[in-house]
């Protein structure tokens, strides 16, 4: 117990991190996609935790899980930790002119330190934290991930119902859905950048997986039930929007900073209800748990078509006070006596 509890401190920082980390590298309309690829690899880690723990050897299937998943982790945390720079500011491959480009290129209409030996500015991490729309992300977090944790306990009982399949065959056809998902993931991420929105497309995943949910719930054919989670397990693509949008809503590096904090510690509540509303009991229908993930998925589509409108609204008032469509790095680069920044508009 105490070493998943150390285990647990050192994960905490690597859900957030990543997303922050990309945000130094890449303007705001590009980190989408970036964001996308670093979680649609996430979207196979239930199916391939529920299929290593029915491995059956000489050691307990828990402990094959952490080998398999962690060595390769804890080898590869190494190639980072040298290898990748801290900052634009600290990339020694750069020369200066190359800095100066990677610097007018991130900068386009957010804020940027280019000081390598600024820190944390822990006032905008507070202002990060305090602010009402870094907890509507982190309340659409939580609901994607009520949803999506209990999608590995009730698709292999969905396909053994089939009654043609064995549980090996199962496990493995538990895996094109979330197959799906991860090419989903890829294009509703790349579209979103394009289009340089994130509320339409993470409500039109929301209602997608609501729609998954809804048949899985009202349906009686097994053949129609798992036809039904490849709608369902769509709302992991959330996920990856609501990073993005996380990062397009908060101005500065450090605000940035508070708003995933607030991201990661509501949405990872999510999986405390979402693997206790599937159980025991309600095998093999769960109708209840059905629907209270459909439920949340609905929320989902509700809260970003919210925080949509609300972002416009932003924007429109900025046009009143002449704030430019576009800013460049001149306009939106920190200043590193101050801190200060100017108003941002926002992707919505």
């Amino acid at each position: 117990m105490a070493c998943r509890f150390f285990l647990g401190v050192a994960e905490a920082a690597y859900g957030p991190g990543v997303p922050l980390y990309l945000t130094y590298f890449y303007p705001r309309e590009m980190v989408g996609f970036r964001h996308g690829v670093f979680i649609a690899a996430n979207a196979y880690g239930g199916a391939l935790a529920y299929a290593i723990s029915h491995i059956n050897g000489s050691i307990a299937p828990w402990r094959i899980l952490f080998l398999i998943e962690g060595l390769p982790t804890c080898v590869f945390a190494l190639v980072p930790f040298f290898f990748l720079p801290d900052s634009i500011a600290q990339a020694t491959f750069l020369d200066d002119r190359e800095k100066e480009v990677a610097y007018h290129f991130v900068a386009r209409n957010q804020r940027l330190d280019v000081d390598k030996n600024q820190g944390l500015r822990v006032k905008e991490m507070f202002e990060g934290l305090k602010d009402p729309k870094s907890y509507l992300p982190g309340i659409m977090y939580f609901s994607c991930n009520v949803s999506f944790a209990s999608l590995p306990l009730f698709v292999p009982t969905i396909i053994s119902q089939l009654g043609i399949f064995t549980t090996i065959q199962s496990n493995g056809l538990s895996a094109p859905p979330y197959l799906l998902c991860f090419f989903y993931i890829i294009f509703i991420c790349w579209c979103s950048d394009h289009f340089k929105m994130r509320g339409p497309f993470c409500a039109l995943s929301g209602l997608i997986a609501f729609i998954g949910f809804a048949i899985n719930a009202s349906s009686e054919s097994p053949g129609v039930r798992y036809f039904s989670i490849f709608f369902s397990v769509q709302i992991f693509a959330s996920v990856a929007l609501l990073l993005a949008w996380t990062a397009n809503i908060h101005a500065t590096e450090s605000k940035r900073a508070g708003g995933y904090t607030v991201l990661a510690t509501l949405g990872q509540c999510g999986p405390l209800l979402g693997t206790n509303v599937f159980p025991e009991s309600e095998e093999p229908r769960y109708r209840k748990g059905l629907w209270i993930s459909a439920a949340f998925c609905l929320l989902v589509t509700a809260v970003s078509t919210g925080l949509s409108l609300w972002l416009i609204h932003e924007n429109k008032k900025m046009d009143k006070e002449g704030v430019p469509e576009v800013q460049g790095f001149e306009e939106t680069s920190v200043a590193r006596e101050t801190g200060e920044h100017e108003k941002h508009r926002f992707i919505w």
